[in-house]
């Protein structure tokens, strides 16, 4: 059995193992065992609210970075220079985000999570110089900084990055390594359950205990197939 929960064209729905989103994220989790994990917290936030908030922290990981490269291509920098900066960002945001996530910082990336910001500074960016009125700085780009910046916005985008990236770290990393969105998300219940004061344990003691309601859903989603 399974719910369908849909605000603004996403969509979310609670199957027995868990949550899953339009955005293609997959959360081993159920209502209750977020009712469990941080009591009361359901009381203030929809699990609709909470499940969205985790979703727009995942999608930063590619939005956030590819609007910081095109800040550096507009910038003076040299392209080489660029690229460094650009793609240690992007490195330090996808294997630390959930370092950055705060209830404070979500209102922010849900406006860079939006596509429209996004194209509009990349389109933006490319169109300026030729309708930029006389007396303006011009951003004087060159055709190897278009090239680039074209480039990295069409394999970040089409998601071949992370297609790669996605790869090395199953290739590398444990079986055993709990999945970017049950983290993210486990970070999203742990900073709300801290603003509203129904979370004093141990940080530790609390991720041990999502891992285990992540893993039993898990189990039980396999041992029904």
């Amino acid at each position: 059995m399974s719910r369908k929960r849909k605000k603004s064209g996403w969509e979310l729905v609670e199957l027995t193992g868990g949550f899953q989103t339009s955005f293609g994220h997959w959360y081993m989790i159920t209502t209750d065992g977020i009712e469990s994990y941080v009591p009361g917290l359901l009381k203030l936030y929809s699990v609709q609210h909470l499940v969205r908030i985790a979703d727009d922290w995942l999608r930063s990981r590619e939005q956030l970075p590819v609007l910081v490269f095109m800040l550096l291509v507009y910038s003076p920098l040299s392209v080489s220079l660029s690229l460094v900066l650009g793609l240690t960002f992007y490195i330090l945001w996808r294997t630390q985000l959930t370092a950055f996530i705060y209830p404070w910082g979500y209102p922010g990336i849900r406006w860079i999570s939006e596509d429209t910001l996004l194209y509009l500074a990349f389109i933006g960016g490319l169109t300026y110089d030729s309708v930029a009125p006389d007396g303006w700085v011009l951003l004087g780009l060159s055709s190897l900084e278009i090239t680039t910046l074209v480039g990295c916005f069409l394999f970040i985008k089409t998601g071949l990055v992370s297609m790669v990236l996605q790869f090395l770290n199953a290739r590398f990393s444990s079986k055993y390594t709990t999945a970017i969105t049950d983290r993210v998300l486990n970070m999203v219940l742990i900073r709300y359950g801290y603003k509203e004061g129904l979370l004093t344990g141990n940080l530790k003691t609390m991720q041990d205990e999502f891992i285990r309601v992540a893993n039993y859903h898990e189990i039980r989603k396999k041992d029904k197939s």
